[in-house]
């Protein structure tokens, strides 16, 4: 800086010709530029890799709070059924289940505040590096906006999902296979949108849903969580022999899986006339 203001007064004075000073200053202001530049990439792409996996690890909490809540809920359906069966009464195993369901709901309400941490941290990467792209090119048309990151969007999305928001959740996971229909994530925001209407009631959407997941995705990561919750959409509707015909196609699609072993405790809860005969798809 003094340098810059020492030649400045220099050239002011008429001592130094104009062009000298100022295409020094110029050709170090690029080098500083470009260093900052390479300096802000690499962060960047460290950032990432790093985000990457506690965006999977996160996913991965997620799904396993699901399936316990899946899991719980089935069982206390068995549970009601024994109980209307014989007239026990297990008062005890009923408060341990709803210490369970509790807890779940605890973890639940971690994972969500961890979702807010990491979607605050991605957006604060993502101007770090438009920071990092001065002189780039523009986005053209100022009234449409780009859409977010894909991984910012998704995890937003997954968020308001976790944390019941359902309206806001449907409408982010809608933008995401808008914009990134291509992408690995993509069948797993398809498989959301079918669990908030299965979560709202509304099965026959939700198995509408779970159908596109099923069929669109079928190397997808939520392609089994899919079929699983489409069987219990379709008991939901009491079409019984649909249900447990799908669940039974996905003890055999998808054996040894969480899956597999949540459909053949339900298909088990039915009653042994419900016996698994798996069909093609």
């Amino acid at each position: 800086m003094k340098r810059t203001i020492f030649l400045l007064v220099l050239w002011l004075a008429g001592l130094v010709p104009a062009g000298l000073a100022v295409d020094k200053e110029v050709i170090q202001l690029q080098q500083s530029v470009a260093l900052l530049q390479g300096m802000v990439r690499e962060l960047q792409r460290s950032f990432d890799e790093r985000i990457v996996v506690l965006r999977t690890l996160l996913e991965q909490s997620t799904d396993r709070s699901n399936q316990l809540s899946t899991g719980i809920t089935s069982l206390q359906g068995a549970v009601q059924d024994s109980l209307g069966n014989s007239g026990q009464k297990v008062d005890n195993l009923g408060t341990q289940l709803q210490g369970l369901q509790m807890s779940i709901e605890d973890l639940r309400a971690r994972l969500d505040k961890l979702s807010q941490q990491v979607t605050k941290i991605e957006t604060a990467s993502q101007t770090i590096s438009s920071m990092g792209s001065l002189g780039g090119p523009g986005y053209g048309d100022p009234a449409m906006p780009p859409p977010p990151p894909p991984d910012v969007l998704y995890n937003t999305a997954l968020r308001d999902y976790t944390s019941g928001n359902y309206p806001l959740s449907m409408q982010e996971f809608t933008d995401y296979l808008r914009y990134y229909s291509d992408t690995p994530l993509a069948s797993n925001a398809q498989f959301y949108i079918g669990d908030i209407y299965y979560q709202q009631g509304l099965f026959e959407k939700a198995i509408q849903e779970y159908d596109k997941a099923i069929e669109q995705y079928p190397n997808g990561n939520k392609t089994a969580a899919a079929q699983l919750k489409k069987g219990f959409a379709l008991l939901n509707l009491n079409l019984r022999t649909q249900g447990i015909q799908e669940l039974s196609n996905l003890v055999k699609r998808f054996p040894n899986t969480p899956e597999s072993s949540l459909a053949q405790d339900k298909i088990n809860s039915l009653g042994p006339e419900a016996e698994p005969k798996a069909t093609s798809r």
